[in-house]
């Protein structure tokens, strides 16, 4: 379902948390709002969610909410019935709308099935992993279809290791069952990743909107660009030597990405490298350009402390 958040502003005794937010919500689309704790993403998704009311501004649904088309937040500590097993967990929407037996059943078969928990159906929370709590927490909002998905930060009780494979189960779960999705995380990896698009969350104020690739590689401002990742600050010098004559500035503003550069040998060439670090799948390359630290991430190892070497700007 598509929905529009329009001037929205919140405040808790009397300190701004959000501050005019608008944005609009694609039907069918995950949307993450992404920024630091504090930025005010859970209180604007309590606010899409119903469980709070804006102090200024609307929001404005293609349909109106109800018990057909309802509005599921899955918090991020699952809030799974302890008492309940895994079935009844996923079930229990259908029995408060008063499915029937049978017809109930048969929906939880599916979902389990599909969550890959079927093994799991007679459990009960406390004997189940992080990961599959969290399927059951999804599996219970999806079995009732609910026409807006909220997700509040899905990977915040998981290990490193579970983050990006769940990140991948998020989207092919949404893509699945085609929903309009909003996930707050400040999980930056995984938003990139399963993502349709990110708004950035700063200080209470939505600072930008866009896809992954376009927020990550042309952020509005040196804010935005610093919160998603590491960055090069540039003066008109050194955006001179990154650039082929003629070619217009490989962002809106006076920054790039170390990803968005390449280095090579060059004997007159304008920078000289300080140091080299391997830091996994990429190699950093810390260079001194015209006396400015410049970081460049480069997949291969061909360079030396001391070389002299010339540093281009690549299309991002």
């Amino acid at each position: 379902m598509d929905f529009r958040v329009e001037g929205v502003s919140h405040s808790f005794e009397g300190q701004p948390v959000l501050t005019d937010i608008t944005c609009g919500f694609r039907q069918g689309e995950l949307f993450s709002l992404v920024g630091p704790s504090g930025a005010g993403k859970t209180t604007l998704l309590s606010l899409i969610a119903g469980l709070l009311s804006p102090q200024a501004g609307t929001i404005r649904y293609a349909q109106t909410p109800d018990l057909n088309a309802p509005i599921i937040l899955v918090y991020q500590d699952f809030i799974l019935f302890p008492h309940l097993t895994v079935a009844d967990n996923v079930g229990f929407g259908l029995k408060a709308r008063k499915w029937s037996r049978a017809t109930r059943r048969n929906r939880v078969e599916q979902m389990l099935r599909y969550f890959q928990l079927e093994d799991k159906a007679d459990a009960f929370p406390a004997q189940l992993s992080g990961g599959q709590r969290q399927r059951v927490a999804i599996a219970r909002a999806m079995v009732v279809s609910p026409a807006i998905l909220l997700l509040d930060e899905p990977f915040a009780n998981l290990d490193r290791s579970l983050k990006m494979e769940t990140a991948r189960f998020i989207r092919s779960t949404q893509r699945e069952f085609g929903m309009t999705t909003v996930a707050v995380t400040h999980d930056l990896e995984e938003a990139f990743a399963m993502s349709d698009r990110l708004g950035i969350l700063l200080n209470g104020r939505l600072r930008q909107v866009g896809p992954p690739r376009e927020v990550y590689f042309h952020p509005q401002d040196l804010e935005v660009a610093r919160f998603l990742g590491p960055v090069n600050p540039l003066t008109p010098a050194t955006t001179a030597d990154l650039l082929p004559p003629g070619t217009d500035s490989p962002s809106k503003a006076s920054f790039i990405r170390p990803e968005a550069l390449e280095v090579e040998g060059d004997a007159n060439g304008p920078g000289c490298i300080r140091d080299i670090h391997f830091a996994g799948h990429y190699i950093m390359y810390t260079i001194d350009l015209r006396g400015q630290e410049i970081i460049v991430y480069s997949q291969q190892r061909v360079l030396e402390i001391g070389q002299r070497v010339r540093v281009r700007a690549v299309q991002a």
